[in-house]
């Protein structure tokens, strides 16, 4: 191998990430150096599926979408959760190109996408595992260019000297459409959410056709995008395919809710289209770790809050904001004296005791005041989104059997609305006032209809229905929202509605092009 070839190899084993740290494959496969093949399909396959492992850390892929936003803020509390001002940056807009989020998501998703195109380029291939591996692959390119813009491709035979292929917005966002329409009539018909299936076709489709005018357009920091009606009225044709397939509904109430996100989720939930089994997830206790206090049960790390200005956007008998969770098998808040959702104010144990700090004098008392460098434990509102497993007592916490949730019928059900909102027309009949409506209707123990529909509160009642499950990011840049000021965060410049290409992806691929700004 010539000189500046191993040079680009060395080059692109970095920045690309195409390595084989979490598997058992070997670099060459992985670098698509070996042109003899590059494995069995069906073990390909189960390792595209094992990456999506990395959408239940609480940092970073997680951070990109939901740290950004106006949602969520991890604060400074003394010397506890600096880690080099990582999650200010998030918050503030200030992230440079090597911030450590933005390389790990870049490295995390690519190596997602190649091992799906393994799969389906690999030894004994069949129709399914090829249609499965399409929609995995595209989950995965689906955020890539909803984070950086373009998505980049590189097939799995090609070697390191082959430069990966770049597309734009607009090619990218075809390429996705056509690759899981063409995978649709060889996907199982299966309902379960572990599973590629036509349903997460479907639900992914919906999102992509949503948000098609925003990847096809020059300039997102605009906010102001032409929604074609023929792309609405595809969002509702596939949210009618999910809607008639009859295995999903909302369940009413706190319990009914949250048992999307708790123990057992993926049978127990009538919401899920796809998700990860918490078998796959070493550390899925991180999701409530990270914001619980160190004194509740199970102890958390005292990290992450919520804004109180979307704290505000909840109504009252909303079963959203949450209360006490106690299911059939999870008996969690008569456990531990913790809430669902959003906890403020004194926090009690299972004994009706108050919690204190660590000094064991400050009560747990969670404020609505909180900022980004904080000195204390108990600022900020937090969230319970995840409910922890104490199925078998409160040492089950740390083994839970959670299923991480990337695609939920509640999202199916917003998606319709929007597109109808933003002019399609739907053959059975509703419009974006009824559904939101049937939503309300469901999620509130005394109905609380709109009259109207408007931008603002679409957007507020997405934020409501999907807090902290990753979608914030791509709604607010979608209305226009994302460059604004909000709580801890001055206004931001126009290349904030996209993350900087690492430079180690930049010096890998001489194809590529930093973003506009960085």
């Amino acid at each position: 191998m010539k000189i500046k070839n191993k040079l680009k190899l060395m080059i692109g084993f970095i920045g690309f990430l195409l390595v084989a740290s979490c598997t058992d494959l070997e670099f060459e496969n992985l670098g698509g150096i070996e042109p003899e093949g590059v494995g069995e399909s069906s073990d390909l396959l189960a390792s595209a599926y094992g990456q999506l492992r990395e959408f239940a850390n609480e940092r970073t892929i997680f951070g990109l979408s939901e740290h950004s936003s106006d949602v969520l803020m991890g604060p400074t509390r003394g010397g506890d959760w600096f880690d080099n001002g990582v999650f200010q940056q998030m918050h503030l807009h200030s992230w440079a190109p090597d911030h450590l989020f933005i390389r790990t998501v870049w490295s995390d998703l690519h190596e997602g996408v190649f091992r799906a195109t393994q799969a389906i380029e690999g030894n004994g291939a069949t129709s399914q595992i090829i249609a499965e591996a399409k929609v995995v692959r595209a989950y995965y390119m689906f955020h890539i260019l909803d984070f950086w813009g373009i998505t980049t491709f590189r097939g799995a035979t090609e070697g390191l000297e082959v430069d990966p292929l770049v597309r734009d917005g607009a090619e990218s966002v075809q390429f996705l459409i056509d690759d899981l329409e063409s995978a649709l009539s060889d996907l199982p018909d299966t309902s379960n959410p572990n599973l590629a299936n036509k349903n997460t076709a479907r639900a992914l489709l919906c999102k992509l056709y949503l948000n098609k005018a925003v990847y096809e357009a020059d300039d997102r920091s605009s906010g102001t995008f032409t929604f074609g009606s023929e792309d609405m009225n595809q969002v509702v044709t596939y949210a009618n395919d999910i809607i008639n397939s009859g295995v999903y509904s909302l369940s009413p109430g706190v319990e009914g809710y949250f048992n999307t996100f708790a123990e057992l989720n993926d049978v127990q939930s009538t919401e899920l289209i796809f998700s990860v089994p918490g078998s796959q997830i070493p550390q899925f206790k991180a999701k409530w770790n990270c914001s619980l206090h160190w004194n509740q049960k199970p102890n958390g790390w005292s990290g992450y809050a919520t804004l109180s200005d979307f704290y505000d956007t909840f109504e009252e008998g909303d079963s959203r904001l949450g209360g006490p969770y106690n299911s059939a098998t999870n008996p969690y808040t008569n456990s531990s004296g913790v809430s669902a959702g959003f906890l403020i104010g004194q926090q009690f144990d299972d004994e009706g005791n108050m919690v204190f700090a660590r000094d064991g004098v400050t009560p747990v008392n969670f404020t609505r005041e909180v900022t980004l460098k904080v000195n204390g434990e108990v600022e900020g509102i937090r969230v319970l989104k995840y409910i922890p497993d104490f199925t078998g007592g409160i040492d089950n916490a740390d083994n839970p059997n959670n299923s991480m949730v990337l695609l939920r019928y509640g999202d199916v059900l917003m998606n319709k609305a929007e597109a109808l909102f933003r002019g399609g027309t739907d053959p059975m009949g509703q419009t974006a006032l009824t559904i939101i409506n049937d939503v309300r209707a469901v999620r509130f123990e005394t109905p609380s209809p709109f009259t109207a529909i408007t931008a603002d509160n679409l957007l507020q009642e997405r934020g409501r229905e999907l807090y902290w499950e990753g979608w914030r990011r791509n709604d607010l840049i979608r209305f226009g929202k994302f460059l604004d000021a909000w709580q801890e965060k001055p206004a931001t410049t126009s290349e904030r509605v996209l993350y900087p290409i690492p430079p180690t992806a930049l010096l890998a691929n001489p194809s590529l092009n930093q973003n506009p700004g960085y």
